[in-house]
């Protein structure tokens, strides 16, 4: 039994620098960093590093940038053959500037447009499905086609066009952003009953399973009617870019082998601290022997 990941792939160069950004400047930056990046295909390399079966449903142009992320997919064994190669779209491109004192990222992404087309679906039914609201059509086909898998969104930033497929979901895995946004209530972990309004809303989007992540004060879930609190592990932050992918591929990777939920938060949120100490979002994944061995 297998993962399979929908939604984008992208290509990031990421530049690390310790200036303000300010306009009608020149800045020089020698230590630049290049990798396959987005929640998707960061999941899909994670689960495939780690020895799951996994495939790939995506999008890149036909160009080096495209070429590069299916070689890299292709390193650990994901399978890349519904990964549509755009015969007239260059691969989706970010622009990523790292500040070198907190390890704080800022993005500017170059996506593809989406357009229909039909993959050919794995020939056995997933374990698990894992989506990242891009590829929106295919992404309820596959939940529709594979009914007993057991599925996640990756839930960045909350999109009113989506709701169908946060609605669907087995596991609406959310930032606190995406909980902000559909709820109007600030998440204050000190304050519970902002928790239990975020979730009262939360669930009349989804009523199966909420996790929120809060980056470095962890992650929030509800577990027969409790709300529990899994804080983060301690870091010293380079780079955060793709700990959320991260920890939802490591989310993923948990509900392949069966875990409870507690586990599999916290195993995700060891996984993305790890993250979190590398430069660039693919390259920062950890080996599962390097996650069993922090936790």
């Amino acid at each position: 039994m297998s993962i399979l990941c929908i939604g984008q792939a992208v290509y990031d160069i990421t530049f690390p620098t310790e200036d303000a950004i300010v306009e009608n400047q020149k800045y020089q930056v020698y230590d630049r960093y290049e990798c396959m990046g987005a929640p998707a295909a960061n999941a899909a390399y994670l689960c495939g590093l780690w020895g799951i079966e996994t495939s790939l449903i995506a999008r890149v142009g036909n160009d080096l940038f495209g070429k590069e992320i299916l070689r890299t997919l292709a390193a650990v064994g994901v399978n890349t053959n519904d990964v549509r190669q755009e015969p007239h779209q260059k691969t989706s491109l970010s622009c990523i500037v790292v500040n070198k004192i907190n390890g704080d990222r800022t993005i500017w992404n170059a996506p593809l447009q989406e357009t229909e087309f039909s993959p050919d679906w794995p020939h056995d039914p997933p374990k698990v499905i894992l989506v990242d609201g891009h590829e929106r059509n295919i992404s309820l086909e596959a939940l529709q086609k594979y009914p007993k898998a057991t599925s996640l969104v990756d839930a960045g930033s909350y999109k009113p066009e989506l709701d169908t497929l946060f609605q669907t979901v087995d596991y609406l895995v959310c930032s606190e952003v995406f909980a902000f946004q559909y709820s109007g209530i600030s998440l204050d972990i000190n304050e519970p009953q902002t928790i239990e309004a975020v979730f009262t809303k939360l669930e009349d989007l989804n009523p199966n399973q909420i996790v929120v992540t809060l980056g470095e004060r962890g992650s929030v879930f509800k577990q027969d009617g409790t709300i529990h609190h899994v804080p983060a592990f301690p870091t010293k932050p380079v780079d955060t870019t793709g700990a959320g992918d991260i920890f939802h591929g490591a989310f993923a990777y948990g509900l392949h082998q069966g875990k409870d939920l507690r586990d599999i938060v916290l195993f995700a949120s060891a996984t993305a601290a790890l993250s979190v100490e590398r430069m660039g979002g693919q390259t920062s994944i950890p080996t599962l022997k390097e996650v069993e061995t922090f936790l």
